[in-house]
């Protein structure tokens, strides 16, 4: 009975060892869930312009194990980014234009390359990038904007330049150099804060044009006014359908005219003579050139005054 019972077994446990062969993935492979999940975070990653990322992301569902479709796919876009993708090179230089190949690189923050021996690109997304160059303890800081399909642009950190000195500057990091005969200052446009009288005195002679107009006007139109009728009262001493009547009412439209005229005048000439009264003298500019001297040089300065004193 045992020895009929034991090959039983051993066929039983290798047809299921069998099945597993044939349902697990082989080593290597991925799973349909991950590449559909590679494909869709790939899309993603496109769109927002982490081409980087999105090429990773591709070559995972670009495998033998995914779908023939969504591989397909996946491939395609794995040769699309590898056209779009940007590429730098770094390099390193002292003043004499030797290479320092012992230099650090970060893009973004990120430690790209140890050392820059091997000359080979780098891959980046298209944008702005801050590249750090170290060497020696000493940092170099380059600020980049990088288009898509750009390819092989080298980015070039010079080491041991002239430092600034100090005292070379003064208040609010202004340049002490002294300028000479033949530099030329920039000129520099300013105007007065406050209204120049100017204009003022213009608002004013038009203001006072149109209220003298206006009062001509009106004094016109009560000249034309009827004896029989009054102004005041707008009555007649004559019948219905007197022509005194149209008259009347024409000479009290011109009168009107002209006193709407008048102050409309009246009240130009009088923000005009505001305006007058606030507004300041404009100051006369005139260009001036002195000599200056401290404790570390000297030179001449030159500049726009508006009074007696530079």
């Amino acid at each position: 009975m045992t020895r009929k019972v034991a090959p039983v077994i051993l066929r039983i446990w290798f047809v299921l060892i069998a099945v597993l062969a044939l349902t697990t993935p082989a080593a290597g492979e991925v799973s349909k869930e991950a590449c559909l999940t590679a494909h869709s975070r790939g899309q993603d990653a496109h769109e927002q312009s982490k081409l980087s990322l999105a090429r990773k992301l591709f070559l995972t569902c670009a495998q033998a194990g995914c779908p023939a479709l969504v591989r397909d796919d996946c491939a395609r876009a794995v040769d699309d980014l590898a056209r779009m993708l940007p590429t730098l090179s770094f390099a390193a230089r002292d003043r004499s234009g030797a290479d320092l190949p012992d230099t650090a690189v970060y893009v973004d923050e990120l430690l790209t390359a140890t050392r820059l021996d091997d000359g080979k690109p780098y891959e980046v997304d298209p944008g702005k990038h801050v590249i750090k160059f170290v060497h020696g303890g000493t940092d170099h800081v380059v600020t980049i904007v990088v288009g898509a399909g750009e390819k092989g642009r080298s980015v070039v950190a010079t080491f041991g330049g002239a430092e600034r000195s100090p005292r070379d500057a003064g208040p609010l990091g202004v340049s002490r150099t002294p300028v000479t005969a033949g530099d030329r200052p920039a000129r520099v446009s300013t105007r007065d804060p406050a209204p120049s009288r100017g204009g003022a005195k213009v608002v004013m002679a038009l203001g006072g044009i149109i209220a003298v107009g206006g009062g001509a006007i009106g004094v016109i139109g009560l000249a034309k006014v009827p004896s029989r009728c009054s102004f005041s009262t707008h009555e007649c001493a004559a019948s219905p359908g007197d022509p005194v009547f149209g008259q009347a009412g024409s000479a009290v439209r011109i009168t009107n005219v002209g006193l709407l005229t008048a102050a409309i005048g009246l009240t130009a000439l009088t923000g005009g003579i505001v305006w007058y009264l606030t507004a300041e003298p404009r100051k006369k500019e005139r260009r001036v050139v002195a000599p200056w001297i401290t404790p570390e040089a000297g030179g001449m300065a030159a500049g726009l005054a508006t009074s007696g004193r530079f």
